[in-house]
């Protein structure tokens, strides 16, 4: 089991920037961590990570995965002292949950992590997510 500390991502620009989201709190079987690095807690990007076991009615591991990415703007109606304050104006994000059958054994849980884990690095994904395209 690891210990909860810091992740490190990678971002999407031309240059990768590496991004450190730093543990937050766990609660129950999800634990949460924030990119503190703006200062602005309203923008934090935050990532959660969760695992279901299986239980009487489930005989699945789900384990969940979620990146939340707020995009902030200064408007003229907020105002904190004599500041703007910002706002969230979006919020782009990813959710995606592993089901992982008790019948399942290490090979398969390698085996659908590389397929996501691929897929994901895709130039099939890349135009669908970034580019917005439509399949055909």
């Amino acid at each position: 089991m690891p210990a909860i500390s810091a992740i490190s991502l990678n971002d999407g620009k031309a240059t990768p920037v590496a991004h450190s989201f730093a543990p937050r709190d766990i609660k129950g079987s999800v634990a949460t961590f924030e990119d503190r690095s703006s200062g602005v807690a309203l923008g934090y990007p935050v990532l959660t990570v969760g695992i279901s076991r299986p239980s009487k009615t489930s005989p699945l591991t789900k384990v969940r995965l979620k990146i939340q990415v707020p995009v902030l703007e200064t408007v003229g109606t907020v105002y904190v002292g004599n500041t703007p304050a910002p706002v969230k104006a979006y919020e782009t994000g990813f959710d995606g949950t592993f089901f992982l059958p008790m019948r399942g054994g290490l090979q398969d849980r390698k085996d659908i992590h590389a397929y996501v884990k691929n897929f994901l690095a895709s130039a099939f994904c890349d135009a669908i997510v970034q580019q917005l395209e439509s399949v055909y």
